[in-house]
Formats: structure tokens, C-alpha cells, sequence
């Protein structure tokens, strides 16, 4: 078998295992839990994420993390006051929805992707600069703005 063909259906098991796994939760009534304490590692996680996939700056967050896992299709655009980062489609929301409907998009997208943008700028743009005005799993699109520090 041909080494993207591999890595494709490696991509694909990935995000079907996580959509089971966030819509278990969610039947179990802990995915809030869940995802809370999730978030509270993300700062300590991120470094090493960084670090492991070569990400240098913001836009290597989305580039990478787009052709590492395959899910969202990110674009980053410059703005005059910072980044924004929209994706039209995500394998994880797809198949979550497909699976019963929890929504995964915090938990294992948004909150790592935060942490890892605040890890690779040594903390000067933080939580409170990067803001979610939409996500696939409300609209027809995930849309993060990354404010200028």
C-alpha cells in the first residue's frame, strides 16, 4: 500500500476514534468535565506539540496541523490587526455529528490550537487574544481571529 494511502486511512481511524470517543462522553454526561480538564494541561502540552511537529510560529499551528492530521482544511490570512484562520470543512465535526452530535471542537481542536499559538509566541498572545467566532459544528465555517499583541 502507498505511504499517503497509509496515512490517509491513519488520519481518518484518528478523527473516527475521536468523535466516538467525544460522543461517549457526552452520552456518559462528562464531556464539560472532559473538556475542562483538558484545557488546564493544554498549556503544559503545547511546548511539546510544537515541539514535536517543528512549529516555529502562528502559522505553522494551522499548516501543520492541517497537513499532519488531515481534518480541517485551514487558511490563515494576515489582517491589519492580526491573523484570521478559517477552515470550511473537518473530518472531526463530520463524523461527531454523524455519531450522535457532541461537539469536539473544543476539547481536541480549539483549546490545543490556542495553547500551542500562546506556547510559540512565548506567551504575548494569549487566550484572551484569539477569539472563536464560529465553529462547523454551529455554522458554515470555523473562524478564529488571532489579535495583533
Amino acid at each position: 500500500m502507498e505511504l499517503e494511502k497509509k496515512l490517509a486511512i491513519m488520519q481518518n481511524t484518528y478523527a473516527a476514534s475521536i468523535a466516538e470517543t467525544v460522543n461517549t462522553y457526552e452520552k456518559l454526561k462528562v464531556l464539560e468535565h472532559v473538556v475542562a480538564k483538558k484545557k488546564e494541561r493544554q498549556s503544559q502540552t503545547a511546548p511539546y506539540m510544537n515541539q514535536q511537529l517543528g512549529i516555529e510560529n502562528i502559522e505553522g499551528v494551522f499548516s501543520r496541523l492541517a497537513d499532519t492530521f488531515g481534518c480541517a482544511n485551514w487558511a490563515l490570512e494576515k489582517a491589519v490587526d492580526g491573523y484570521i484562520a478559517t477552515a470550511t470543512v473537518c473530518k472531526l465535526c463530520a463524523l461527531s455529528k454523524r455519531m450522535g452530535g457532541a461537539n469536539p471542537c473544543h476539547g481536541w481542536c480549539l483549546d490545543p490550537m490556542k495553547a500551542m499559538i500562546t506556547a510559540v509566541t512565548n506567551n504575548e498572545v494569549e487566550n484572551e487574544h484569539i477569539t472563536v467566532q464560529s465553529t462547523l459544528m454551529d455554522g458554515d465555517c470555523c473562524k478564529i481571529k488571532i489579535a495583533a499583541v
